[in-house]
């Protein structure tokens, strides 16, 4: 009786999760045909991504990138930009995309064990989170681990095959791991 009311609860717990916007934008990521196709359905799942966020929550955002962008100090500059995010995140923990934004915040801050923090909890929400994939890819590759670097960018070329030059970084990766000249 216990096996049937799990199971019965599961059905009902999957059906009352709300449908995944990006979903066949995911889909039509993987069999676009052109470079040019594929960052036109990459900003729509951005954008599909960014409409999770509460208007609040969009706020601090817009309010975090604009601190980053400027580094002002009247406005608090990058700390406070980071502040933004934390606080994004305590709204909303549950969007990928919040961690990976504060990921980059954290990284122009020179922390880097906490922007790849912050990427792992991006990836571990949602792991086709492709502009994750990529940073995590930059950030090995800045530190000449290109290993973890080709790894996160074979990961992006499972989600996103067709992005613009993304054949000519692997290829580039995979030269500076086997220590090949460029």
């Amino acid at each position: 009786m216990r096996g049937i009311c799990l199971v019965t609860a599961a059905v009902f717990l999957a059906a009352a999760a709300p449908p995944d916007p990006a979903q066949p934008l995911l889909d039509a990521l993987k069999q676009a045909p052109t470079p040019l196709q594929a960052a036109t359905i990459e900003a729509a799942i951005e954008q599909a991504w960014r409409a999770m966020a509460t208007p609040a929550v969009q706020l601090l955002v817009e309010s975090a990138m604009a601190k980053l962008q400027h580094n002002d100090p009247k406005t608090g500059g990058i700390k406070s930009a980071v502040e933004d995010m934390d606080a994004a995140i305590d709204l909303q923990p549950g969007i990928a995309d919040l961690w990976r934004l504060r990921a980059q915040v954290r990284f122009a801050t020179g922390d880097e064990a906490g922007a790849a923090a912050d990427l792992a909890q991006a990836l571990s929400r949602e792991p086709r989170c492709f502009p994750a994939l990529a940073d995590l890819s930059r950030m090995a590759e800045a530190r000449h681990d290109y290993k973890d670097a080709l790894l996160a960018w074979d990961k992006f070329l499972q989600v996103d095959p067709h992005a613009e030059g993304a054949q000519q970084r692997r290829a580039r990766l995979q030269r500076q791991l086997s220590g090949e000249p460029l």
